[in-house]
């Protein structure tokens, strides 16, 4: 209205600000109405995982590798290349039904015991590489 001329800006600016007062006005009897969960209350159950289990107790990844000094001063060794990369599947917050499919498509890489899905890689010649490799492995599951 203000830019088809039918208004003047400050009546514009006036109607706009009485209009946002009533919404703001109208959403917050709404938040009156409805009861807002507490965030530390235990009735209030977590989807994605038991309250048993509480984030931030690790590191989500562990890098893992080795380096190894070949005689003669020559600084590559075939064993530098691999990298190991661990993931605290806990760390992620994943569903139930997340976790038990993600457990059958990793097999044996996962260790129950730790919690830990282990991913290695020693396909290319360097170890950055590797560890690149790891992280695709890891957002491609």
């Amino acid at each position: 209205m203000c830019e088809r001329g039918e208004l003047d800006p400050q009546e514009a600016y006036e109607q706009f600000k009485k209009f946002e007062d009533e919404m703001v006005a109208e959403y917050m009897m709404i938040m009156e109405k409805e009861e807002v969960p507490q965030i530390d209350d235990p009735a209030v159950q977590d989807k994605k995982k038991d309250l048993d289990d509480p984030p931030g107790e690790g590191p989500i990844l562990r890098w893992q590798t080795r380096v190894v000094f070949a005689p003669g001063g020559d600084a590559w060794h075939p064993k530098n290349r691999k990298v190991k990369l661990s993931v605290t599947v806990k760390e992620l917050g994943l569903s139930k039904y997340q976790f038990r499919r993600l457990r059958e498509l990793v097999g044996k890489c996962y260790h129950p015991g730790r919690g830990e899905l282990t991913i290695t890689s020693e396909r290319y010649e360097h170890r950055e590489e590797n560890r690149k490799d790891c992280i695709r492995t890891l957002l491609s599951h």
